[in-house]
């Protein structure tokens, strides 16, 4: 690879746990832009990012952190949910898709498999919509599908588990 591998999908769709096992099974850094986008804003979490300075500061520093980890040439970056979806992120994605330096990665999941993923393991999720985040993930996945397909250059469903969806994930890249 000589290009950053980016993995996009919704909350629990195993965006961090794949792209640890990706990047491993790759032998490639793994950056995890939630990681990263919290401490460009020094707060605590991303629940107090969207409590004390809002959302639109939240998806600067995504966009930051996303911009700033594209530099970093053969790395495997798990995204936040939005970063396919909502600008600015979206544009540097875009960005960088069209000048080719990143392959960008859809992990794809039935709303049944995102719903007991979240039950689980909630994370630091703030709500979205004002509503519980569990509750809202089938429907703010749903409603970035074609955000989601757009901003893929590969298409995995990642309903099973995490070994077998890295793995289905490396197939596709040496095809590619």
């Amino acid at each position: 690879m000589s290009s950053p591998i980016l993995l996009i999908g919704p909350r629990g769709a195993g965006k961090t746990t794949v792209g640890r096992l990706l990047a491993s099974s790759l032998n490639l850094a793994f950056i995890d832009l939630d990681e990263t986008a919290l401490a460009l804003t020094g707060a605590k979490s991303i629940q107090d990012v969207f409590e004390t300075a809002g959302e639109a500061a939240w998806r600067q520093a995504e966009a930051a952190a996303l911009e700033s980890s594209l530099i970093g040439g053969d790395v495997v970056i798990a995204t936040g949910g939005g970063v396919a979806c909502i600008d600015p992120a979206m544009h540097v994605l875009h960005a960088a898709r069209g000048a080719e330096q990143v392959v960008t990665v859809w992990l794809r999941c039935s709303e049944a498999v995102l719903r007991n993923r979240l039950v689980a393991n909630i994370g630091d999720r703030p709500s979205l919509t004002g509503r519980d985040p569990i509750d809202e993930a089938a429907d703010v996945a749903s409603d970035r599908l074609e955000q989601y397909a757009a901003a893929a250059d590969i298409e995995i469903q990642a309903d099973g588990p995490a070994e077998v969806v890295a793995a289905n994930i490396v197939n596709r890249l040496s095809r590619s």
